[in-house]
């Protein structure tokens, strides 16, 4: 029990360095003060997501990434969640012409600051263990959650039994802005985490 609860503790400092670069990126691209705060990392059983992130439409942005740690990252948001990120960077205006809830604007501008989050969070991985990471543009995509789950794990060449989740907000603008960040690491790469985390010092 205190191995795992170590593990989460150094998952956690993890997720609030990631943050901090992501709310410097974010700054800088906005122009506005912007403010992200991780509340909790947790681990769990990859078919049990549904019951963290709720049975209904969710929004999700995949990012897949390879190197000395390969895996699929999940960034997911209510879909009101993710016309507020979108409205962020672009305003928020409607699409009469449009039968769908994102018009091809608002996914773009979902997708554009979903890759900063995803940036910093792999850049402080890659310089925390000293390794290669690389990644790939984040995905747009709309569906229920078990749908999404079913494509995350279709995406990933292989796929490990736990996910790990950053339970997270983010203040742009006086909009609070309430999402999940998921990590499903490939088989192994997980415990390559671990081990790795013997081999740095760290401040929880």
């Amino acid at each position: 029990m205190e191995g795992e609860v170590n593990k989460l503790m150094q998952l956690k400092y993890m997720g609030d360095v990631g943050a901090k670069q992501a709310i410097e990126f974010l700054s800088m691209m906005l122009d506005m003060d912007v403010d992200m705060k991780i509340a909790a990392v947790n681990m769990s059983s990859i078919h049990s997501i549904p019951e963290v992130v709720g049975s209904g439409e969710i929004v999700a942005l995949y990012t897949r990434f390879n190197g000395d740690i390969n895996g699929t990252m999940l960034l997911l948001l209510t879909p009101d969640s993710a016309l507020k990120l979108s409205s962020a960077l672009i305003g928020d205006f409607p699409d009469e012409e449009s039968e769908d809830l994102f018009n091809d604007m608002q996914k773009s501008a979902s997708v554009e600051i979903c890759n900063i989050i995803t940036s910093a969070f792999i850049d402080v991985w890659a310089n925390t263990f000293s390794i290669e990471l690389t990644h790939n543009p984040p995905e747009f995509g709309y569906d229920y959650s078990d749908a999404i789950i079913d494509k995350a794990l279709g995406d990933a060449t292989k796929t490990g039994e736990f996910v790990v989740y950053f339970n997270s907000t983010l203040n742009i603008i006086n909009m609070d802005i309430n999402f999940n960040i998921m990590l499903m690491p490939d088989p192994g790469n997980l415990q390559t985490v671990f081990d790795m985390f013997e081999n740095i010092d760290y401040h929880a």
